[in-house]
């Protein structure tokens, strides 16, 4: 036999090629993780952070690197273990075999090997490039994931080495009886009858595998065996190939449950090997029993889920924590429901309140040198955690450049998702700040609190938890809910910023009416209508609809929603000031939308579907009480800041597929976001007309990344090399002006 033959035929490379002529499902699952490790996909979301840099207790580490090595390692098992059950009755020489299983793993590694190769590779570079650690510590890292990885696969092999059994051990005097086309342990399963083998009809040549001590080693014939006796052997072996995997469920919803306990939260990028195993283990199954009918199956299935979920006991949909959700005290979700909101009377009643609170916002601002000082606005826009540290820090060096004014003039803060979390921290130190507390909003380590990682705890929970059915529960004011992904990132969020924001809802209405701080409106999308939920402490009503001037008045549509006076009697008070920040910042499939008690029931989601910006509802306020502003302050200044480009680059259409084609319109909404930009720089220009002139002023300050490949992600985990980029950005040349031209405003 050549050379080239006994390579060509050698099992390692039959068994690849069984595995991409038969098994694509496993091998696209491979190709994805991989795809999702190196950042080819997913990277505007940072997911490749997940896998390359896994976080446990809060650092990156060896012990990290060690578990989430370990987790691979049982990830190849499965893969192992359910391609030896789709494939083993292929290859009947195997149960010829001392150590049947553990010949076909190493035989079987060569995808493996190839995704354990490129993990060290882009994780090595990403620690060093990305991440800025010391030499030292990648290759202390990278020894912690081999050492985790190496030992979970001895552990397992040698678990099933000792229980695997091969045909010596089923071999007893008497038992050598033909019996062509005996069935294996599946139906429709058999092995291959003694003609087919003697003449070649196996289909699946081997002419050589490889041995423990990595030598190729010649088949031999398996004809004289007793095809019953060699379905005994794989019988047995697929026995212990389900135990493992049943194990690996287990260990994954157990993890759910005590999702509370910090050391349980195991790095996400383990977790997403986990899940891996259990899909793949899930497929491999129904395929083993259902061959062909495997995918008619899966589809079955996941319908039968989708009804079994959709109501009763089964059936789980995030809440906001604080409201009342009992079903007979359900909120009227209905158009003449909403004219009774914002009437003529809720509207006088709200707008006179508001005007207090600006009386009382003339009064801590006003000057003997400046008795009309300007009055602010501060708009945020979403962009996951990057928005948020960019806000933070903006703001910081803003106000401290104005001596303080910043915060003092601010009498609104509007905005979306991640923007609206670190304008929420600022105010809420500037406020503690005031009543006494040794905190100061200029503090840095605000910064390092607002872009601490929250992507980890949230998709180990979407993956350990949610993926099943949430048991364990909590109680949050005076109701009791499940713990999810979304119970999971507002306890995360406020342990990161040192519990600051256990607060309600109400705790905010009296500081916002004596003006010690600006008013904050969380307006998310109503995904059922397209609406905005108006969330305040304070009575919103007159931002429901357009201002009610002249005759078209009762032409115009309400557009959003008092959310107080909408839920007052399901305890809207009580609303935990976290789920609010929450349902601003719904990312799609991140974090879950949230339900609402209302009656037919809606959900709320991400702001930024209606407004990434926050322009259209300050625009809204200062039209509503324009004749107050006039009257009393300097003028409008809108303070924008946003991390996403004002103008984007033109893409070409050249050179498009029939199916690119196809897809073109659902491609229109990634320009969401430009086409507000369109909308509230023509609002704006309405404004500054309905003003007059010179009474409105616009100060954008722009993240535009330092170096193009360090651009930060729109994710909710930063690297260090991001961090430090969205710092630097605010010393731009376009972003020094705006801070000289804001001074400037605020000195009049």
């Amino acid at each position: 036999m050549t050379t080239f033959r006994q390579i060509y035929y050698s099992f390692p490379l039959r068994l690849l090629a069984l595995h991409f002529r038969n098994h694509l499902v496993l091998i696209g699952l491979w190709l994805f993780l991989a795809l999702l490790m190196t950042g080819m996909v997913g990277r505007f979301f940072g997911m490749h952070y997940l896998i390359l840099t896994p976080e446990y207790l809060g650092k990156v580490n060896f012990l990290s690197f060690l578990i989430t090595g370990a987790s691979f390692g049982a990830f190849v098992m499965i893969w192992n273990l359910t391609t030896y059950l789709l494939a083993a009755n292929r290859f009947p020489f195997l149960a010829t075999l001392s150590a049947p299983f553990t010949k076909f793993c190493l035989n079987n590694s060569l995808i493996p090997l190839a995704f354990f190769l490129t993990f060290l590779i882009a994780s090595t570079r990403f620690q060093w490039y990305d991440e800025l650690t010391h030499t030292a510590e990648v290759l202390w890292n990278i020894t912690g994931f081999i050492l985790g990885s190496v030992s979970l696969i001895v552990l397992l092999v040698g678990y099933l080495y000792l229980t695997n059994k091969d045909i010596a051990s089923f071999l007893r005097p008497g038992t050598f009886i033909p019996s062509p086309g005996g069935r294996l342990l599946a139906p429709g399963y058999r092995l291959p009858t003694i003609w087919e083998i003697r003449e070649g009809a196996t289909r699946w040549r081997v002419d050589t595998y490889l041995t423990e001590r990595f030598r190729l080693r010649l088949v031999r014939s398996v004809a004289h065996y007793n095809p019953e006796m060699l379905a005994k052997v794989f019988r047995q072996n697929h026995l212990n190939a389900v135990i493992v995997q049943v194990v690996a469920l287990l260990t994954l919803m157990a993890q759910g449950i005590f999702m509370d306990s910090e050391w349980v939260r195991i790095p996400t990028g383990a977790t997403v090997f986990i899940l891996a195993s259990i899909i793949m283990s899930m497929f491999g199954a129904i395929t083993f029993w259902f061959r062909r009918w495997g995918p008619l199956v899966f589809v079955c299935l996941l319908f039968a889920v989708n009804y079994i979920t959709g109501f009763g006991l089964f059936n789980y949909r995030n809440r906001a924590y604080g409201l009342d959700y009992r079903e007979e005290n359900r909120a009227a979700y209905s158009y003449p429901a909403m004219q009774k909101l914002c009437s003529a009377e809720n509207q006088q009643k709200d707008k006179a309140a508001t005007l207090r609170i600006l009386d009382n916002w003339l009064e801590k601002n006003r000057r003997a040198g400046n008795p009309r000082p300007k009055i602010v606005f501060m708009c945020v826009s979403g962009g996951g955690m990057r928005s948020s540290l960019w806000t933070l820090h903006t703001l910081q060096q803003a106000d401290r450049a104005t001596n303080g004014k910043l915060m003092s003039q601010t009498a609104l803060i509007s905005g979306a998702s991640g923007g609206m979390l670190g304008a929420a921290y600022i105010r809420e130190v500037y406020l503690r700040h005031h009543n006494g507390e040794t905190l100061s909003v200029y503090d840095s380590t605000l910064l390092q609190d607002i872009s601490k990682d929250l992507l980890n705890p949230v998709t180990f929970a979407v993956i350990s938890n949610d993926l099943f059915f949430p048991i364990s529960s909590f109680r949050s004011g005076n109701y009791t809910y499940r713990k999810d992904r979304g119970y999971l990132f507002e306890s995360q969020l406020n342990e990161n910023c040192h519990g600051l924001f256990s607060k309600r809802l109400a705790d905010y209405r009296q500081p916002e009416r004596n003006a010690t701080v600006p008013m904050m409106v969380v307006s998310p999308f109503v995904l059922n209508d397209a609406r905005r939920l108006l969330i305040s402490p304070q009575g919103v009503s007159y931002l429901m609809k357009p201002p009610e001037h002249g005759h078209l008045a009762s032409e115009m549509e309400i557009d959003g929603v008092d959310f107080g006076k909408l839920f007052a009697g399901q305890e809207a008070d009580s609303l935990a000031f976290t789920s609010a920040l929450r349902m601003n910042c719904t990312y799609p499939l991140i974090l879950p939308n949230v339900w609402l008690p209302t009656d037919p029931s809606v959900e709320a989601m991400d702001a930024g579907f209606r407004d990434n910006y926050g322009i259209t509802l300050a625009a809204r306020f200062v039209h509503t009480f324009r004749d107050w502003i006039l009257e009393h302050t300097g003028g409008v200044v809108f303070v924008q800041i946003r991390c996403w480009q004002k103008i984007d680059p033109i893409v070409k259409s050249d050179s498009k597929g029939i199916l690119h084609n196809l897809i073109t319109p659902a491609s229109a909404a990634a320009s969401l976001t430009a086409m507000q930009d369109f909308d509230q720089d023509n609002t704006l220009a309405l404004l500054d007309d309905v003003l007059g002139k010179n009474k409105l002023e616009v100060v954008r300050f722009l993240y535009r990344p330092v170096h193009k490949q360090n651009e930060a992600s729109m994710s909710l985990h930063l690297s260090t090399r991001e961090k430090l980029d969205l710092m630097q950005s605010f010393y731009s040349e376009e972003n020094r002006k705006s801070l000289a031209a804001l001074k400037r405003i605020l000195a009049r």
